[in-house]
């Protein structure tokens, strides 16, 4: 088995990312998975696995967790791995035990993209904004991950208390009892058929009624050598005509947030521009590595957000409790969140 984590371990020591656990290694790697946030650190470090680690028998390398960005693809061909290791980007769910798409070695790996839908799965991408199931195929445009026949690890319920009705809402809510609805935004290229997560479909940008997932921000953000790490929500409150897109940013060491910065970040979009762009100490993480979007998103438009046990570091959530008082649409608010006293 591939001792990626014990790669990742090095790769992120050397990043001074102690908190992340890593196993002992095995002896002649093939295959292991691990977390996108790890891939994404190694790359935004410049790291690659330490010349010590055997990789004379790796075959693939799989990630989930989080959407690998393109430069993380180009990063781990051209400085970490081998060119004839899979890189098998997957997405799924804990609750199904699998993966709705994945990679595969008959297909080609293009880089931010997952190369096919899961064997045994229906999978399909619905038109978000209709009601009805209307299928969108591969026509590149953005819609609802979907799952139209029952599939082989589906579960039967949720255990505990009002476990059937969580089950319901959790998936069948949008389109009723037989399709189910994963929550996650992607589109299907036509040129290469492979498949690009946007974010979650309850955390998607919708700006003047233009959708977008987080993951095009991030795409942007990840190619500054400044930022350690960013995360993005929209804002729309009662006293709102219109949404915002509100981005927060984690410096590197020694690098602080200004106007020039500011203004080259909003250069650098070619759809959605963040209204806001504000400098904070830390960005929350689950334990499984994914950015918690909707709970930020509650905070800062002023709705309660529960810090469950599956968070990593709970206590970053309390650094945006400020910005649900940001003045409304047509008001100047300033940059430097250290800076900024919340006033409506």
């Amino acid at each position: 088995m591939l001792d990626v984590i014990g790669i990742a371990c090095r790769m992120l020591t050397d990043l001074g990312l102690h908190e992340l656990m890593c196993e002992p290694r095995d002896q002649n790697p093939s295959e292991k998975g691990c977390l996108a946030y790890t891939l994404a650190s190694g790359c935004l470090g410049k790291v690659g696995p330490d010349k010590s680690f055997n990789l004379s028998k790796l075959r693939v390398v799989t990630s989930s967790g989080s959407v690998l960005s393109e430069d993380t693809y180009r990063w781990f061909y051209s400085k970490a791995f081998p060119p004839s290791v899979l890189l098998c980007s997957m997405s799924g769910g804990t609750d199904i035990a699998g993966c709705f798409v994945g990679g595969t070695p008959l297909l080609p790996v293009y880089a931010g993209e997952i190369q096919c839908k899961a064997l045994g799965m229906a999978v399909d991408i619905f038109d978000a904004a209709r009601p009805d199931p209307v299928s969108l195929g591969n026509s590149a445009e953005a819609g609802e991950l979907v799952c139209t026949e029952p599939f082989p690890s589906q579960p039967l319920a949720f255990v505990g208390e009002d476990g059937n009705e969580r089950y319901r809402s959790s998936y069948f809510e949008r389109y009723g009892t037989t399709i189910w609805c994963q929550g996650d935004l992607v589109k299907q290229l036509a040129d290469t058929g492979g498949l690009v997560i946007l974010g979650r479909s309850d955390g998607v940008l919708n700006p003047s009624g233009v959708r977008s997932g987080s993951a095009e921000i991030y795409a942007v953000t990840e190619t500054f050598p400044e930022l350690s790490d960013s995360i993005c929500v929209g804002q729309k409150r009662e006293i709102d005509a219109d949404e915002r897109v509100l981005l927060f940013i984690k410096m590197k060491s020694g690098s602080r947030l200004d106007t020039d910065l500011a203004q080259r970040i909003h250069r650098y979009y070619p759809r959605h521009v963040p209204k806001f762009v504000f400098e904070v100490a830390d960005i929350p993480y689950t334990v499984n590595g994914k950015k918690c979007e909707i709970n930020v998103k509650n905070i800062v438009n002023g709705r309660k957000s529960v810090a469950s046990g599956t968070i990593a570091n709970p206590g970053a959530l309390d650094l945006y409790e400020q910005y649900w008082q940001l003045p409304k649409e047509g008001r100047e608010a300033s940059h430097k969140s250290r800076n900024y006293e919340p006033k409506l």
